[in-house]
């Protein structure tokens, strides 16, 4: 009886904090969906919540506070070193079990790109290779939240997928003008 009480009481509380959030109509929907469907659905981060409520449009009046929120998260690599290994940073870009960046983006030498998120090709080329360059590139793959509040773009840093440092070589993969990405074709270009 005490192990079903618990999973019970846990699903009631998800429902209660959930309620701050979504219409009657809307929990109604959800509860609808099944108990694995809800728990997942009730249970995110205040964060997704906020973006599920709003359907990814945060109202003007929310998006300083959240952006603020999500700059704070980002964390920087220890040797403060924003730039690191280009190599390191080719073999996360263009892999699937890693940062799959490649399939949302266009640019990659290896892979052919994605066209959901902006094309990168030959990004430092085109953007140059300066502090506030590298900054704003970290940044956003680490939590792209901090500029573009509820993207579909991965938080990697902020959600643990990636380390400061692989951050790091991917930041170095896309600016460093010796790099595979800035060489070499992107797959598919003319």
């Amino acid at each position: 009886m005490r192990k079903v009480a618990i999973p019970l009481l846990l699903l009631a509380l998800a429902l209660a904090l959930a309620q701050r959030y979504f219409t009657e109509e809307e929990l109604k929907r959800i509860q609808e969906g099944g108990k694995a469907y809800a728990e997942v659905f009730l249970n995110q981060r205040p964060d997704q919540a906020l973006c599920s409520l709003h359907r990814n449009r945060l109202p003007a009046e929310l998006l300083p506070k959240f952006m603020e929120e999500q700059r704070a998260l980002i964390r920087y690599p220890a040797d403060g070193k924003l730039m690191g290994d280009w190599r390191k940073g080719g073999a996360i870009f263009n892999n699937l079990q890693k940062a799959n960046c490649f399939s949302c983006h266009y640019g990659s030498p290896v892979h052919l790109g994605g066209d959901v998120g902006p094309s990168l090709e030959k990004y430092s080329l085109k953007r140059g290779q300066s502090e506030a360059i590298q900054r704003y590139t970290y940044e956003v793959i680490y939590n792209s939240w901090a500029y573009f509040p509820c993207t579909v773009m991965y938080r990697f840093g902020a959600l643990g997928g990636l380390t400061p440092e692989e951050i790091a070589d991917v930041v170095a993969y896309l600016l460093d003008p010796g790099s595979d990405f800035n060489t070499k074709p992107a797959v598919g270009s003319q």
